[in-house]
């Protein structure tokens, strides 16, 4: 007999999810990268410009900014891709989750309010989707999953919430 915490009863996220992370991310990482140039650029350089040390130290910062950009946008997804779990079992649903902090949620089906499908516009590109689970204390969140999976998992979960079916 198998044990509820026996991995073979987890399953991964979608493939997909690097594919989207990385365009969010990237997109994100631009926007940010190019607000902290204009602040450097207009701001601090231009007031503080001829103290040799805050102009070095000014765009090692940036720098700094631009190597964490890259290290979020192209490598974390991959690590993300790989510690992101889910399972669904009689009477919970537990997400594992974390690269440097391993972070296990235990969401028990009685206590399950509402559910929701989340698709953004990257996530439709690729058939992708969120479900949320919402509780009366929190909103949890098994990401990017095949659509097709959020549909069925949200309503086998609904026929488990309304008439105490089974979870399959």
């Amino acid at each position: 007999m198998r044990s509820n915490y026996d991995k073979t009863y987890y399953k991964n996220i979608d493939k997909n999810s690097i594919k989207a992370w990385i365009i969010g991310r990237t997109i994100g990482s631009i926007i940010f990268i190019f607000i902290c140039s204009l602040i450097a650029h207009f701001f601090i350089i231009p007031k503080f410009g001829h103290i040799k040390i805050v102009k070095i130290s000014t765009y090692v910062i940036l720098g700094l900014i631009i190597a964490m950009c890259i290290v979020d946008s192209y490598i974390f997804p991959f690590i993300e891709y790989k510690q992101w779990k889910y399972g669904i079992f009689k009477d919970k649903i537990e997400l594992i989750r974390g690269i440097i902090v391993k972070k296990k949620t235990v969401i028990p089906i009685s206590r399950i309010q509402n559910l929701e499908i989340k698709q953004g516009p990257i996530q439709r590109i690729y058939g992708i989707a969120s479900v949320n689970i919402i509780t009366a204390g929190i909103t949890e969140e098994i990401p990017l999953i095949t659509y097709k999976e959020a549909e069925r998992l949200t309503e086998n979960l609904k026929n488990v919430i309304e008439i105490g079916d089974r979870v399959e």
